[in-house]
């Protein structure tokens, strides 16, 4: 936390360092941890109108001030949103966000016509995502309004986009290379913004340019443990909506790439859809949460693993949210673990955009499963499965 704090340029006192060994006493180095204890700080400072909050007990106990628990928490955030500016200037990738304009373009552009808009929603408080989709040139749909003054309008998400005769002004078919996306923890480049119209305070969610984040002026950007209560919170309360909608809807296919399953809020969203909707299919992608290295050796080796059980091959699976989803007796369910599993070859699976548009989605879904079959087989790379797949749409 140090260096990430002197990497965006903020200097450290005596008074951080002495807070940060106490919300960190055995450097356990789980960041979460460490943040919640501050959050915890800060929340009680400003409830219980305390000036000072005091940290152990006895000889060993230190106060310390409101206002340096709040720069401490500030100079964090402002180490975040400077840490989450990717791709870095020397980050030593020719084409760093190569992987991603595959990964979009193929979604984007294998998709049916008469099939709704894909979503994207994402975890992530960068901006890799954006910049890949203006490097396509694909228009989407983020719930901002506005060009130079950027504000979150969640009807936004209603809108589309449509293809007009530039002489006639008549509407002509759906735009093609649409897609929505959803920043359901925050983003780098949002802050909120208080205003008073007519005496009526009013809360608001504006969009700033990124690096701009300062002590006094944080960016939404803050992992603690406590953000499943923060998503009770607007905007996060009704882009959770939006994701528990999303995958309530018939013949949905949820794919899940870089995502442990650590947060119970959104969790708690997908597990109920498997619930109460029978057209789900969930693709869980993770090159190492799911098998221990030498079950992922000899699931390789194993000609007949895809298509059948991980305990039907007597594949023991890790104690992970990712290893209980592949031990579930759902056929709805599919995970791809080992090397098959990293983003950069995950990309190489998904449906080319020359695919037959006109099949049906169970066929559809069985296509995405017959690649996985061909190149996993073909490559040596582990791909398992606890019976069918889903495909991205």
């Amino acid at each position: 936390m140090e260096e990430l704090i002197g990497q965006a340029g903020q200097a450290l006192d005596s008074s951080d360092a002495e807070l940060l060994a106490f919300l960190n006493p055995t450097d356990s180095g789980d960041l979460e941890k460490l943040l919640n204890g501050l959050q915890l700080a800060a929340s009680l400072a400003d409830q219980a109108g305390l000036a000072e909050v005091t940290f152990g007990t006895g000889e060993d106990a230190k106060g310390f001030t409101k206002e340096e628990i709040g720069r401490l928490k500030g100079k964090i955030n402002v180490a975040f949103a400077n840490a989450c500016i990717i791709p870095s200037s020397n980050c030593g990738i020719p084409d760093p966000l190569a992987a991603h304009r595959q990964f979009l373009s193929r979604i984007v552009r294998s998709r049916r016509a008469n099939l709704p808009r894909p979503k994207i929603f994402t975890t992530n408080y960068d901006l890799v995502i954006e910049r890949a989709l203006d490097e396509l040139g694909y228009p989407y749909i983020d719930g901002f309004s506005g060009t130079v003054d950027r504000r979150l309008n969640l009807a936004y998400y209603g809108l589309d986009f449509h293809r007009v005769e530039t002489t006639s002004q008549q509407v002509v078919a759906r735009a093609e290379s649409a897609l929505y996306l959803h920043k359901i923890h925050g983003s780098v480049n949002w802050k909120t913004k208080i205003g008073d119209t007519a005496g009526v305070t009013t809360l608001e969610v504006v969009q700033v340019e990124a690096g701009t984040a300062s002590v006094e002026e944080p960016v939404l950007i803050y992992p603690t443990t406590a953000k499943e209560g923060d998503s009770l919170s607007y905007p996060y309360s009704d882009l959770m909506r939006l994701l528990s909608d999303a995958v309530q809807q018939n013949d949905t296919a949820v794919l899940t790439v870089g995502y442990g399953f650590g947060d119970p809020h959104i969790n708690r969203i997908l597990l109920r859809s498997l619930a109460i909707n029978p057209a789900i299919n969930v693709l869980a992608v993770d090159p190492y949460a799911i098998l221990e290295k030498t079950d992922l050796a000899k699931a390789v080796l194993d000609d007949d693993l895809v298509g059948s059980t991980l305990e039907g091959r007597a594949l023991p699976t890790r104690e992970t949210p990712l290893g209980a989803l592949a031990r579930a007796d759902d056929s709805r369910i599919a995970v791809l673990t080992g090397p098959a599993g990293e983003f950069v070859n995950l990309v190489d699976l998904l449906p080319e955009p020359g695919l037959d548009l006109q099949v049906n989605a169970p066929a559809a879904i069985m296509t995405l499963v017959e690649s996985l079959e061909k190149i996993t087989s073909a490559s040596g790379t582990a791909g398992t499965s606890d019976d069918d797949g889903g495909d991205e749409e």
